[in-house]
């Protein structure tokens, strides 16, 4: 009699001691956990590894948006540790290639340039270029091409190298020179690039430009020129 109360007790307690059972839902990478299930009891310590493990890759882990702190088994992989709330749970593995590095690109706003041509070919040129660089400083770089050298300085310039440029593109209304016939010059050519307000980038050259279209151009690499000495 005795001995089936204590049987009848622990079937009891084991039945209600443990608690219900509330599910896991692992965004669908259930697989990559050795020894994941689909459900715990309430009050019970979970405890599984995640092995899915590539190379030169970040983890992080995530339940119920609270960030976890996994230790690492060189064979297993992360081991994952929570005791098990009482409600469903989401768990959630972010992985990021720790070797990709995404650097933004300076952003040409003006190119100048001019080469000289000679019997065969560009014998001599000359470029102007000036940038906004990811930290919002500016620069403007020059390049220089010869028969027997080439060259290529870099200098940090104020904002006001390119608001004078932008000024001298307006005022010369160099947006509209479309609209001048094809008349190329010989011995060479000069053009200026610049980016137009909507992001694309506009070309003008001594091909088409009006009069007095070459010196419109020289004055922007003048500009330039004042703030790199």
């Amino acid at each position: 009699m005795i001995l089936c109360l204590v049987l009848g007790g622990l079937a009891v307690f084991g039945f209600c001691g443990c608690g219900k059972k509330y599910n896991v839902d692992y965004e669908g990478q259930k697989s990559f956990y050795k020894g994941a299930r689909d459900s715990y009891r309430e009050g019970e310590r979970v405890r599984m590894y995640y092995f899915m493990i590539a190379t030169d890759t970040d983890y992080s882990f995530f339940l119920d948006g609270e960030r976890l702190n996994p230790a690492y088994d060189e064979r297993k992989g992360y081991i994952i540790e929570f005791t098990m709330p009482a409600h469903d749970v989401k768990l959630i593995c972010e992985s990021k290639n720790s070797m990709l590095v995404l650097e933004a690109e300076p952003v040409l706003l003006v190119d100048y340039y001019d080469a000289v041509t000679g019997t065969d070919g560009y014998d001599s040129s000359q470029e102007l270029t000036l940038s906004e660089l990811p930290d919002g400083t500016y620069q403007v770089d020059v390049y220089r091409t010869g028969r027997d050298e080439d060259s290529h300085e870099s200098f940090t310039v104020p904002e006001e190298a390119k608001t004078r440029c932008y000024e001298l593109i307006e005022k010369y209304n160099m947006r509209n020179w479309d609209k001048y016939p094809d008349d190329p010059l010989d011995g060479g050519i000069t053009a200026v690039k610049f980016r137009d307000t909507d992001g694309s980038y506009i070309r003008v050259s001594t091909d088409q430009m009006p009069d007095g279209g070459t010196g419109m151009m020289s004055d922007i690499a003048s500009v330039m020129r004042e703030y790199i000495g």
